[in-house]
């Protein structure tokens, strides 16, 4: 709408702005609107008989998984970031040999509309890398033997890791199994400072065949459909890997190589903690 300047020639323009529940944080950076409030999102019952996001959230396990890559005894939490989008992050123990260590992968899945299926937006085949829930509590994804909601699990709610938290001493290690022509684990300890809500800068030290290597540069946030996720992206890591980095907390990360679009069989694997 207008507002009449007293008869003035210009007028000036009146918008109304919903504000999330319990106002603005005032430390925040105010380069993009603020996110709603989980109970704002419409994760709820719907009326088209399809699975609520509200209703897939929750903890999952299974025997064995073979995406990204063969892990044994995997885990998956699921959380809605709105009616038809939800984050997933997986952990487990990977076994590619000769290569046996902690994995962990997230991703930001959004429904095929329709069903209860939902896709993996950093995969360019549409009709591939699905992940598909039932109302028993089961969740399967390619030629995964198939997750299973635990009993005891409860509804999750998407809580923002804040770039604030990430501050401090991460160390960690990334499986490279093809680098050009050699197989190789990449160590490395590098600190992070919060620039802004959404952005960090991470600088430090890392080391491959007894060669150090600087790391250095700034990741950014990514936002799904206006609304925040945990994934961070920035730049290429040892040997031109796009390693993305996701948070489960603050004090823990993952990521895969999505130098292809999406993370490949035999991909890169990215596993960090913050010590201090």
């Amino acid at each position: 709408g207008v507002v009449d300047d007293f008869g003035a020639s210009l007028q000036m323009a009146a918008y109304r702005v919903t504000l999330p529940r319990g106002g603005l944080d005032r430390s925040k950076w105010a380069g993009r609107p603020p996110p709603l409030a989980p109970e704002d999102l419409h994760t709820g019952p719907r009326s088209d008989g399809l699975l609520s996001t509200d209703e897939i959230s929750g903890r999952y396990s299974a025997a064995c998984s073979c995406t990204p890559a063969p892990t044994i005894c995997p885990s998956m939490t699921v959380v809605p970031l709105g009616a038809d989008t939800i984050e997933t992050w997986r952990t487990g123990c990977v076994f590619f040999p000769p290569f046996i260590g902690p994995t962990a992968e997230g991703a930001v899945r959004t429904r095929n509309p329709g069903t209860n299926a939902f896709l993996n937006p950093q995969n360019p085949d549409p009709n591939s890398n699905l992940m598909t829930f039932s109302a028993d509590g089961t969740a399967k994804s390619g030629c995964c033997c198939g997750y299973k909601k635990r009993r005891t699990s409860q509804k999750r709610a998407f809580h923002k890791v804040e770039t604030r938290d990430l501050a401090g001493t991460w160390c960690g290690c990334l499986c490279i199994p093809k680098c050009n022509w050699v197989f190789t684990t990449f160590l490395f300890c590098t600190r992070k400072k919060a620039l802004d809500e959404d952005r960090y800068e991470e600088s430090g030290l890392g080391c491959a065949l007894g060669l150090p290597i600087p790391i250095s540069g700034t990741r950014t946030r990514v936002y799904v459909n206006g609304l925040p996720t945990n994934r961070f992206d920035g730049g290429y890591d040892c040997c031109g890997k796009y390693i993305i980095h996701r948070y489960r907390d603050p004090g823990c990360a993952g990521g895969a190589d999505f130098s292809r679009g999406h993370p490949p069989a035999g991909s890169s694997s990215f596993f960090a903690k913050k010590l201090c």
